[in-house]
C-alpha cells in the first residue's frame, strides 16, 4: 500500500475497524471491518456498522469514482476514497450535489460527466465529425425531455432522453462506425460508406471522434445515485488529515 493508504488504514484502526488486504486485484485496495468497539469514521455522525472498503485515488475521473462506489455497496460495503488534498477536492466535486452530475438546473435538467462507454447504433457505434472533440450531453426541456450532444457551443446530435441511449433512432448521430470482417474500420454516413481505417486512432486522425456514452448515475447505481455509500479520507505524507462524509 502506498504511504497515504497505510495512513489511512492506520487511522481507521484507531477507531476500532479490523483492516485487511484482499489479494485478489479485483478487490479494492483493503477493507475494514467495524468491531465491537468500533466508532464513527466522523466523530458527528452515528455508527454505520458497514464494512469500509478504502480505495486510493490518484485522478478523480467521475467513471472510476461512481463505478467504485457502486460496487462497494453492491457488495453491502461504504467505499472510502484516500487522496491528496487536491484529488479530494476533485472526487467531493463528483459525489456533492449535484452527485455524479456535472450540473443541474433549477429544473431539473441535467449535464452529464461522459463515460467511458460508446453509444451503440445498428451494430456499430456512433461518431462525429470534428478535430479536437470537447462533447458533452445535456438534457434540454422539449414537449418531452430530450439529451442532446454538444462539441463546444455547437449541438450536434440529440435523442429521446436516457432511455434512448440503448437505442438510439436511425440518423440520431452524423456517423457511425464498425469493425468489418477485413478488421478494419469502416465509418458510414446512413448507407453512404465515407471512410476505412485500420484503427480507431486512425478514424480519429482523420477527424471522426467516437463519442463517449454520458456518465448516468442511475445506469450504474441501484437508486438514483451515491447515496451515504462513499467517504473521501484526505491523506498527505502518510498521515491522515480529514475524513469528509455525506
Amino acid at each position: 500500500m502506498t504511504a497515504d493508504l497505510e495512513g489511512a488504514a492506520r487511522a481507521i484502526a484507531r477507531r476500532g475497524y479490523d483492516v485487511t488486504r484482499p489479494a485478489d486485484r479485483g478487490q479494492p485496495d483493503a477493507l475494514a471491518t467495524p468491531t465491537a468497539d468500533a466508532r464513527p469514521l466522523a466523530d458527528w455522525q452515528p455508527l454505520d456498522d458497514r464494512p469500509v472498503a478504502l480505495e486510493r485515488v490518484e485522478e478523480a475521473d467521475p467513471t472510476t469514482v461512481l463505478e467504485r462506489v457502486a460496487g462497494a455497496a453492491r457488495a453491502g460495503n461504504r467505499c472510502l476514497f484516500v487522496a491528496d488534498p487536491a484529488t479530494a477536492e476533485e472526487v467531493l466535486e463528483v459525489l456533492t450535489e449535484p452527485a455524479g452530475l456535472k450540473r443541474r438546473t433549477a429544473e431539473g435538467y441535467r449535464t452529464f460527466y461522459p463515460s467511458h462507454d460508446r453509444v451503440p447504433v445498428d451494430g456499430g457505434y456512433a461518431a462525429c465529425r470534428v478535430t479536437l472533440p470537447s462533447f458533452r450531453w445535456e438534457e434540454e426541456p422539449t414537449p418531452e425531455t430530450r439529451l442532446v450532444l454538444y462539441d463546444g457551443l455547437r449541438p450536434v446530435a440529440a435523442i429521446e432522453g436516457v432511455a434512448a441511449l440503448a437505442e438510439p433512432r436511425p440518423g440520431a448521430f452524423p456517423f457511425v462506425y464498425r469493425r468489418g470482417g477485413d478488421k478494419r474500420i469502416h465509418v458510414s454516413n446512413g448507407e453512404r460508406p465515407v471512410g476505412t481505417f485500420g484503427s480507431i486512432s486512425a478514424m480519429k486522425r482523420a477527424g471522426y471522434a467516437p463519442v463517449p456514452a454520458p456518465l448516468v448515475p442511475e445506469h450504474v447505481f441501484d437508486g438514483d445515485g451515491p447515496g451515504d455509500d462513499w467517504a473521501v479520507a484526505i491523506a498527505e505524507e502518510g498521515e491522515l488529515l480529514e475524513v469528509v462524509t455525506p
